[in-house]
């Protein structure tokens, strides 16, 4: 078997998991349940089928992430002018703007998901 294969044996498909009709649909996990396929083009299919499933998910993934990373920056940019407006940086109004908005009557972060912003 290893002697004889060629290149195109190295190309993954529905051809690299053979019928064996032997083995039961429950007892394979991923793929190798393409060996239960009698239907060889059938197989084929549910192959073309996963593999547009897994590009699908590695896209959403990566969007996710990219997500992610513009909502941490956004965070940051926001909690960089809180800090800013509490200091009095854009002027007197926007301060106490800022200490009514961010701060509770004892001059502390108001709730859990504005502390972050209260740096000061």
């Amino acid at each position: 078997m290893s002697a004889q294969r060629s290149a195109s044996d190295n190309v993954l498909g529905a051809e690299s998991y053979p019928y064996d009709p032997t083995l039961r649909l429950e007892s394979q996990r991923g793929l190798d349940r393409l060996r239960c396929v009698p239907d060889r083009a059938l197989a084929a299919d549910f192959f073309a089928i996963f593999q547009a499933a897994e590009r699908n998910t590695a896209v959403a993934m990566l969007a996710e992430r990219e997500q992610a990373h513009r909502d941490e920056a956004e965070r940051k940019g926001l909690s960089t002018l809180a800090a800013r407006a509490l200091a009095g940086d854009f002027g007197s109004d926007e301060k106490k703007l800022s200490t009514h908005l961010l701060l509770d009557e004892n001059g502390r972060c108001s709730s859990a998901s504005r502390r972050r912003r209260c740096t000061r």
